[in-house]
């Protein structure tokens, strides 16, 4: 019997052509560029939802803040008294600090005994590595802004922790701030304000909203500080010049600064998409769209206006 005919050579597994070596390619970057959207989504809204705890957390150490104290914290906490008193003080971020897990800093801080600044005159501030520290409950993730605000004192020895988060100190009324204005809001100068003070609803006020920092001078924003107050300042940039930096970590509700992400330096806005996140004084959080109409959200600033306002943001 014969057997069948075999050269002896082992079989060669044929490899891929060039045209079928460009198609896997091809499909490897198709599906690349479909899975990298979904990634950055998926980023974003875990830095959204981060974000909004920040603003909740915040709230709820006013909250805790008032329970132990009896009020609201106020934005600035220092010793002016008359009109001109625009020197530095202690910011309300600083005093919530041990209703945020931060008590061991504000021991360190030690804001009673210790002056932010010079308490007479216009005066400087030093920052100490304290005042400059990074901290995430001020954060938002989705800003990568450096830890200390550049543009806020625009002198390098001078940079204080950077915050995303800033108070509302009411509506605008005259234009520019004097000692301890109440702008009927809840948190101004050495302000006072308890949940009874509230005519308008804690569900209907807000206390902060979100800033977000932009070094570009063509569409500048200028985020806050959460130690405190700076006072008075001449900034080196003519553009810029002199003026009360009370927006460290307070601002008011205008026409301009009340259009989410607007165009003004001190515009409340964040570089989520859309729009931001803003904290009520019943510890709720809300986010409000850019198209939102400013006039409507100028006063939900306000706590004893009397209007009832019906918004969908």
């Amino acid at each position: 019997m014969s057997l069948p005919f075999h050269s002896g050579r082992g079989h060669t597994p044929r490899g891929f052509t060039l045209i079928e070596l460009l198609v896997v390619i091809a499909i490897i970057a198709i599906l690349i560029g479909l899975l990298l959207p979904a990634v950055q989504k998926v980023r974003e809204a875990a830095a959204r939802m981060r974000c909004s705890n920040n603003v909740k957390q915040l709230i709820l150490g006013m909250h805790n803040y008032a329970s132990a104290v009896g009020n609201y914290p106020p934005a600035i906490k220092n010793d002016a008294k008359a009109v001109g008193d625009v020197f530095p003080g202690w910011g309300w971020g600083t005093l919530v600090l041990p209703y945020v897990e931060q008590d061991n800093l504000y021991r360190q801080l030690n804001p009673d005994a210790v002056p932010f600044g010079p308490q007479v005159g216009y005066g400087s501030i030093t920052p100490t590595p304290l005042t400059q520290t990074r901290l995430s409950v001020f954060r938002c993730p989705s800003d990568p802004a450096p830890d200390q605000n550049p543009f806020r004192l625009e002198e390098a020895d001078r940079q204080l922790g950077l915050s995303n988060y800033r108070a509302v100190c009411g509506t605008d009324s005259s234009g520019f701030f004097y000692a301890n204005e109440d702008r009927n809001g809840i948190m101004w100068q050495n302000s006072k304000v308890t949940f009874t003070d509230v005519t308008d609803g804690t569900s209907n006020t807000v206390v902060i909203g979100e800033c977000f920092f932009e070094q570009d001078k063509t569409k500048r924003k200028w985020a806050a500080i959460w130690a405190g107050h700076t006072g008075y300042y001449c900034s080196p940039d003519p553009a810029v010049g002199c003026g009360v930096r009370i927006s460290d970590n307070m601002w008011h509700l205008d026409d301009s600064s009340a259009q989410i992400n607007g165009t003004a330096p001190q515009s409340f806005g964040s570089r989520h998409h859309g729009g931001a996140y803003f904290g009520f004084a019943d510890g709720s959080v809300r986010f409000f769209r850019n198209s939102a109409d400013a006039a409507t959200i100028k006063w939900l600033g306000c706590r004893n206006d009397g209007r009832v306002i019906n918004y969908d943001f």
